[in-house]
């Protein structure tokens, strides 16, 4: 069987946090053993756990709230790929043009997911890496 790395992220409310780390662990294979906890600078309610997986591609596990995303390193986005595209069509007159160079330093230490009207960034900040 192939395994696939994916990464991850699930959104919490802070006070269900430990409950979802417990959860996290027994539905998923971590590829790393260690979950990444941020939250919202704006409001500190909000919690984002990020972690990889090794993904059987015939398996349906699906955690509440958790969805995909990319992440760019060097600037330590995060992004779902719809998110992206709604970015280089408003910075690019709407055109998508998947040769656009993304200027990533705006979106340092951020989330970027889509919105029922587009896109929203979410700034972070990581208070913790949990290791198992």
């Amino acid at each position: 069987m192939i395994y696939q790395k994916q990464l991850l992220c699930t959104f919490v409310d802070r006070h269900k946090q430990m409950t979802t780390l417990d959860d996290i662990k027994q539905i998923y294979e971590l590829s790393d053993n260690q979950i990444f906890v941020f939250v919202n600078h704006k409001n500190l309610k909000e919690v984002y756990l990020t972690f990889n997986i090794l993904k059987d591609p015939q398996s349906k596990i699906k955690y509440p709230n958790t969805i995909g995303v990319h992440r760019k390193k060097q600037t330590n986005t995060l992004y779902t790929l719809n998110a992206m595209n709604c970015i280089i069509k408003e910075e690019n007159g709407g055109n998508l043009d998947k040769t656009f160079q993304v200027d990533w330093e705006l979106y340092r230490n951020s989330l970027i997911i889509t919105t029922d009207i587009g896109y929203k960034i979410i700034e972070l900040d990581l208070i913790d890496v949990v290791k198992f």
